[in-house]
């Protein structure tokens, strides 16, 4: 009974995204396939560092690799390049299907039903990796044009996924190699010119919970202010909750103001089950600012991470776009 009862409460925990339940069998190194979730991952699952900035997702305006990766323009035709990769020691090709979806750009975005297919391309993997290119049509590019990509390597019976996917993306993309998230932002932002840019919060869970939005610039911080606008219906739910947050200031009836770059969040975000809000973040200044970096990024009430977004504030290789 003990030992029924144990299985029971393992398979609820699993469902849920409490703990890390491996399938029945994991790819041996000579023949796994895996994509970076960050400049640092070397294919080790579950990764390390960041989870949703992959090099290894790039979009172009043209079906020729572009060296940056570029915002995708809506309504066009844009093409999506990633990068296979193979671990030392690799033996033979590897077949499997290469899948990509995409979402509105934010965080807490549900596995499958959060996410809009957008194409797929059959590869064969060699000892040294390969790219793969999905052509992404202009029908299914809606303005605006900021979006969360999600790349999965299908390849069930030679490099099967390691741990079983849940509701949540962020989990998913952190234990298995086989998947990879971009939710990458260029933002140019000229003086006296505000620049707005959107970003979806979302509960992942079927359940109802709380959640904090934390904003940090660790090291290139943007000489300017940075505004998030809630909308009524969050920051309602928000001053119901109690008010919280640091490193903000109010400065409208739903708008706050950062204040302190390194670290600022709001705390007790209600959101229904699987409900995704839309918000905004608004850039200014008055100086032609230098490059700097603001992630953004979600927690649930034990501070496990949801996702989120990195905007690229004037990075120079970026201003052609």
């Amino acid at each position: 009974m003990k030992t029924k009862l144990a299985a029971v409460l393992l398979g609820v925990l699993a469902v849920v995204g409490l703990v890390v339940v491996p399938t029945a069998s994991a790819t041996p190194y000579y023949r796994d396939v895996y994509m970076r979730d960050n400049f640092g991952d070397v294919g080790n699952e579950p990764s390390t560092g960041s989870i949703y900035t992959s090099p290894d997702i790039k979009v172009c305006w043209t079906p020729v690799p572009c060296a940056v990766s570029q915002n995708p323009r809506a309504g066009l035709t844009n093409y999506v390049f990633v990068t296979l990769r193979r671990k030392p020691g690799g033996i033979g090709n590897v077949d499997g299907n290469l899948v990509l979806y995409r979402s509105n750009l934010g965080g807490g975005t549900a596995w499958p039903g959060g996410w809009t297919y957008i194409g797929n391309a059959g590869a064969s993997v060699p000892v040294g990796g390969s790219t793969v290119m999905i052509t992404w049509p202009g029908w299914n590019v809606p303005g605006p044009a900021h979006f969360c990509l999600l790349a999965r390597w299908v390849s069930p019976n030679v490099d099967p996924m390691t741990f079983a996917e849940v509701a949540n993306t962020q989990l998913n993309a952190q234990r298995n190699n086989n998947i990879a998230w971009r939710n990458v932002n260029s933002v140019r932002v000229f003086p006296l010119r505000p620049y707005w840019v959107s970003y979806t919060i979302g509960n992942p869970n079927p359940f109802d919970g709380r959640q904090s939005l934390i904003l940090e610039q660790p090291e290139r911080q943007f000489a300017g202010r940075v505004t998030i606008d809630l909308g009524q219906e969050l920051a309602a739910r928000w001053r119901a909750a109690g008010q919280k947050g640091t490193g903000l200031k109010q400065v409208g009836e739903t708008q706050f103001q950062i204040v302190e770059p390194k670290f600022a969040r709001l705390d007790g975000l209600a959101l229904k089950g699987e409900e995704r809000i839309e918000i905004g973040l608004t850039f200014e200044t008055d100086v032609e600012a230098e490059p700097a970096v603001l992630q953004v990024r979600q927690v649930d009430e034990r501070e496990g991470d949801l996702g989120g977004a990195e905007y690229r504030i004037n990075d120079k290789e970026n201003d052609k776009e």
